[in-house]
């Protein structure tokens, strides 16, 4: 899978598709593509917050994957959806 690259869209509550302009290469995710039905905690954090307080954290649960979006043979889209997480599920978000 080495080569591929992963880009994050957003499915807004409209069902619009936005593009969150993140690129990851697989080895962000474990060497995988993830699948629909994976939560992903964000990797990105707003500079000079504490990563590791879940409150400062976001889950994205993926919803959608597209191959070879706008004719890009080497990514592939991940659409997710965006959310807090519960607080009983703060001890997988942050260390």
């Amino acid at each position: 899978m080495a080569g591929i690259t992963i880009r994050i869209y957003t499915r807004e509550k409209d069902g619009t598709l936005v593009d969150y302009e993140q690129d990851f290469d697989v080895e962000t995710f474990a060497g995988q593509i993830p699948m629909i039905g994976d939560m992903i905690v964000n990797p990105g954090v707003l500079q000079g917050v504490d990563r590791h307080d879940p409150s400062n954290r976001e889950l994205w649960t993926v919803v959608g994957r597209v191959f070879n979006p706008r004719d890009l043979n080497d990514y592939v889209a991940l659409v997710v959806e965006e959310r807090a997480p519960d607080p009983r599920e703060h001890s997988v978000v942050a260390g």
